[in-house]
């Protein structure tokens, strides 16, 4: 029984990473017969969003799905202003008094701050310059920033002084920002040279927060960074894709 239950997790994990599956492949991968799997996949169709066709399954996704560029902080912070609020408040909930925080970049985790309550001490770990600046200016919010090269763009630190620093660091906490969501490819950002510095920051942390509007989803860019299922819990507004919502349920992640 509990075979059988892991199997059909993995196979509609599956389905969600690669769009379609086909019986034999999946009767080979598992050593099973098509008849077993088969059933797997009736089930699946009656528990999840999946169709299935003759000799497998599939599930319909966003067609819209498009390359993410590097954009400017600026220019972000007046995109979808109304729901990346909704999504910082919900993530200033979760911050408890005397915590250590870490926020990468981004507008969504940069307004996070805008909505801190009954706190009176507070670490806050993060690798960008107008975070950090923000974060300053609160009397109770201890800042920890390291060093390296600046990329004025984004206001991002990066580099090995980079790299070691945040590796002294335990978190609690991380508000994560990003670029795209793709079920298939993860997590995506549009700058390599982030790329090394932001999967330490998630190494670090205890608990791991996604914050992003609907716009980020179904997208992709220049590179993966790191695997949905890796979250403690996804914070959104209320355009959510259906078929993350499904994801998420199935990964046993939060929905906030």
């Amino acid at each position: 029984m509990l075979a059988n239950i892991q199997r059909r997790n993995d196979i509609v994990n599956l389905i969600f990473k690669l769009g379609s599956v086909k019986v034999t492949d999946l009767a080979e991968k598992y050593g099973v017969n098509e008849a077993t799997i088969r059933r797997d996949l009736k089930y699946l169709s009656q528990n999840h969003k999946i169709t299935l066709t003759y000799g497998g399954a599939f599930i319909e996704k966003n067609t819209t799905c498009y390359s993410i560029v590097e954009i400017n902080l600026a220019n972000k912070r007046m995109m979808h202003f109304d729901e990346k609020q909704v999504i910082a408040r919900k993530a200033a909930a979760l911050i408890k008094d005397g915590e250590t925080i870490a926020l990468n970049a981004g507008s969504t985790v940069e307004y996070i701050l805008d909505y801190l309550e009954n706190i009176t001490q507070l670490n806050v770990v993060t690798l960008c310059l107008h975070v950090a600046a923000k974060a300053a200016r609160l009397p109770y919010v201890t800042v920890y920033m390291p060093g390296g090269k600046l990329r004025n763009s984004s206001g991002v630190f990066y580099g090995n002084g980079t790299e070691k620093f945040l590796k002294k660091f335990s978190v609690d906490k991380c508000f994560f920002g990003v670029a795209a969501i793709n079920l298939k490819k993860g997590i995506m950002h549009p700058v390599l040279e982030e790329i090394e510095n932001n999967r330490i920051m998630l190494d670090i942390s205890e608990q791991k927060y996604l914050v992003a509007d609907y716009s980020k989803y179904d997208c992709v860019s220049l590179a993966s960074l790191t695997d949905l299922e890796e979250f403690t819990g996804f914070i959104v507004d209320d355009k959510f894709p259906d078929v993350y919502k499904e994801f998420a349920k199935l990964n046993d992640i939060q929905i906030i």
